[in-house]
């Protein structure tokens, strides 16, 4: 919604888009979340297996929301969903080993007239892109003062 980039970092579900900001999920226009899952021997091989859209635009299309899991999913363009003023869509891929995964895509939340909940929308995505313990970057800058070993000097630099 403001243009701005993060990677999602932590596993589990995050709500992507509510509104209007505030109300409680069952009286919510449109919730869409989204379960990620760590699909790689890095931290940062994140992945949504799950998405779910739901609330009362979702409803009026089909009753009960969509869900969308990617492991049902076919090798298919994806279509946009029109829900009243905005728009979804869940394409799926698959990572070079073969997992599939879903890739969410939401257009026009600027005109719905309410203020955004969710990490697409105003929420801080700060804890969402902050990497759990044990998986921050380290790197081992070490230093050899005139070629010698015994007088090596290291330091550590640790970044997100």
């Amino acid at each position: 919604m403001f243009g701005q980039r993060f990677d999602l970092v932590r596993p589990g579900t995050s709500v992507l888009v509510s509104f209007p900001r505030g109300t409680p999920v069952e009286d919510a226009l449109l919730v869409v979340k989204a379960d990620a899952r760590r699909l790689g021997a890095h931290c940062s091989d994140m992945y949504f297996r799950e998405v779910n859209a739901t609330g009362t635009w979702a409803n009026k299309v089909r009753p009960g929301g969509f869900h969308f899991d990617a492991r049902d999913a076919r090798d298919e363009t994806p279509k946009w969903l029109k829900l009243r003023l905005l728009e979804l869509k869940v394409g799926s891929g698959h990572t070079d080993k073969g997992q599939p995964y879903l890739n969410v895509y939401v257009k026009n939340l600027q005109r719905t007239g309410y203020r955004v909940a969710g990490l697409l929308g105003e929420d801080d995505h700060t804890e969402a892109a902050a990497p759990e313990e044990g998986c921050q970057k380290m790197m081992s800058l070490e230093a050899r003062v005139h070629g010698q070993a015994s007088d090596l000097q290291g330091s550590v630099a640790i970044g997100y």
